[in-house]
């Protein structure tokens, strides 16, 4: 319920979050779950790449998207997840080498209850809820897909400058 509730998680204060240390934590319990694919998570962010947020509700938001990578993924793919400092923002890019979203749903991804999975396979909760995360954070997410010769996807999360602690 403290996840589901993204906006009102812990007691509201922003505090320095490095988001290096969220996706490892996200890439661990991701792992955990053995039933699952494999997938290689190749986090190339910098550590110390610090933003202000809530440290809980940013890990959901990596588990979210990095378990929808899985899903979409053949197994043994990677998910290259890397962050720059582009025009006063961290820029993160999270890529995936899967079958990619078809054209008719992409604008409809942040859709609460929106899914392409099967029955009783998702809830269509998870994107809806990183788009609330990252409006949270003051940031601001978008979807590239596919990405290259129909295959991939990549969601592009920025956070502003007066975000950024340095």
């Amino acid at each position: 319920m403290h996840f589901a509730h993204a906006g009102q998680a812990g007691d509201g204060k922003q505090l320095p979050v490095d988001l290096f240390e969220c996706i490892e934590e996200a890439i661990h319990l991701l792992s955990l779950q053995k039933d699952r694919p494999r997938i290689h998570y190749n986090n190339m962010m910098a550590p110390d790449t610090l933003v202000s947020g809530n440290e809980q509700t940013l890990t959901q938001l990596f588990i979210n998207l990095f378990s929808n990578a899985r899903d979409a993924s053949p197994p043994e793919s990677p998910v290259d997840i890397r962050a720059e400092q582009q025009n006063g923002h961290i820029v993160i890019h999270i890529r995936d080498y899967g079958y990619g979203i078809a054209p008719q749903y992409i604008d409809r991804v942040f859709e609460p209850f929106f899914t392409t999975k099967p029955a009783g396979q998702g809830t269509g909760l998870g994107l809806a809820l990183v788009y609330s995360i990252v409006e949270d954070h003051g940031g601001h997410i978008d979807v590239i897909s596919p990405v290259k010769d129909g295959m991939g996807t990549e969601f592009i999360i920025s956070f502003p400058a007066g975000n950024v602690l340095t």
